[in-house]
């Protein structure tokens, strides 16, 4: 089972029922009971995933989940949820509404139900209706759009409806995955107008989708109504769906670290070097409380500057390391910082080796770099300095490296 810790502190078993996908259940606190929230998708990006785990998450928890299912059959549902390592159990139980539609005939199991005419629009709502009595924490339909598509869209609202009122009736939840077909304008901000919370699903398309992102579009539980932000995010097999920063840079002077964060950071970084100096870059993937991260490490020689630019273009945030007991380059880091051209952007300070004799303490390294208040510093130490390789990474504690990563991303997002 995938849990995450957010990076406040709240776990995803604080929520029940619950998104289990970061930054959702941090903005939204999670789905409480007698909501519903619509998933509202654009057709080039498919919001499948966001279904898989969300009823994942539930039914590992003990949440008993029931699926409406007209867009595929149980078990190719079921195998594709596996794949991305979300297995089923028995909190699991599935409508078919997929197997009528194509003719095959299906048989009931403790945990399928069938629905024998799926073009039959009361006996759809009868058997939903009628099912989701039997103690339900979270009601799944997918797909909301091929219920209207069926029938119509007034079918389509008067369900929302009827399933509005069952879920509160029953102290239940539901999330209704839509996408968005080019329905006419007004149908759309009917159903939009009649949830509780929208989430919107879409692509950054130029001729190609190079980008993928959800933005919450309301959301009437938070009484303090904040501003949510759009949030890159990757469907990863396995793993689900991963917040997604694309590029951050790490840079700072020679000999001050960027190796080893990253690699302290990433399980699976590499780097281009030369006797244990990076001459090139180094590169690392991070997996971090339902996050994912690609980090870029600079060079810090000098005659590497020309890169500096290059390898800074398209960033979206910074590490700046910096060694605690190396003051003297420290004018050297804010050059290079310069030199990236990073602009504007968040940025982490690491003031690494902060153990070793003549570290200087944060407020001294503060003062000497001349950081602005609202610039956060973290202290980064080794884990055992008795076992470090001149030609390898030092690996660096836990416990800097998470903090380091919480408040870059909190920024990000």
């Amino acid at each position: 089972m995938i849990e995450y810790k957010g990076l406040d502190g709240i776990t995803d078993k604080d929520f029940d029922p619950y998104f289990g996908i970061a930054k959702l259940d941090e903005q939204l606190k999670g789905i409480p009971s007698k909501k519903v929230v619509l998933i509202s998708a654009s057709p080039s990006v498919g919001n499948e995933v966001f279904g898989y785990q969300i009823i994942h998450k539930n039914i590992t928890s003990g949440v008993k989940v029931l699926v409406f299912l007209n867009r595929t059959s149980p078990q190719s549902y079921l195998t594709e949820m596996k794949e991305y390592d979300f297995p089923a159990n028995e909190n699991l139980f599935i409508i078919d509404a997929y197997s009528g539609i194509t003719g095959i005939k299906s048989d009931e199991t403790d945990h399928i139900r069938v629905i024998g005419n799926p073009y039959d629009k009361e006996e759809v709502r009868t058997k939903v209706l009628k099912e989701l009595g039997n103690g339900y924490g979270l009601l799944v339909i997918d797909s909301f759009s091929l219920l209207a598509d069926f029938f119509d869209f007034s079918f389509a609202t008067s369900f929302m409806n009827d399933i509005k009122k069952e879920v509160v009736s029953k102290d239940s939840a539901a999330v209704l995955l839509f996408t968005d077909w080019g329905y006419e304008k007004q149908n759309v901000d009917k159903l939009l107008s009649n949830v509780n919370s929208t989430i919107e699903v879409k692509g950054i398309e130029k001729r190609v989708i190079f980008g993928q992102y959800f933005a919450v579009l309301k959301c009437d539980w938070i009484e303090e109504n904040p501003a949510f932000s759009s949030v890159l995010f990757k469907a990863m097999k396995p793993g689900g769906i991963k917040v997604y920063f694309p590029k951050i840079l790490v840079t700072g002077p020679t000999d001050a670290g960027k190796s080893s964060f990253i690699h302290s950071a990433s399980k699976n970084a590499v780097s281009v070097d030369k006797l244990g100096g990076t001459i090139a870059l180094d590169h690392g993937t991070v997996d971090f409380q339902g996050y994912r991260a690609d980090l870029f490490g600079t060079p810090g020689q000098e005659r590497f500057d020309p890169l500096l630019k290059m390898l800074g273009g398209e960033a979206i945030g910074v590490f700046l390391v910096v060694d605690s007991t190396k003051p003297e380059q420290f004018p050297r880091a804010v050059e290079m910082l310069r030199k990236t051209e990073t602009y504007g952007l968040p940025v982490v300070v690491i003031a690494n080796k902060s153990d070793l004799d003549g570290a200087l303490k944060k407020e001294e390294i503060r003062e000497k770099l001349h950081l602005d208040s609202a610039i956060i510093l973290i202290q980064t130490v080794a884990e055992d300095l008795s076992k470090v390789d001149p030609n390898e990474p030092t690996k660096l504690k836990e416990a800097g490296i998470n903090e380091a990563l919480s408040a870059l991303f909190k920024q990000l997002t």
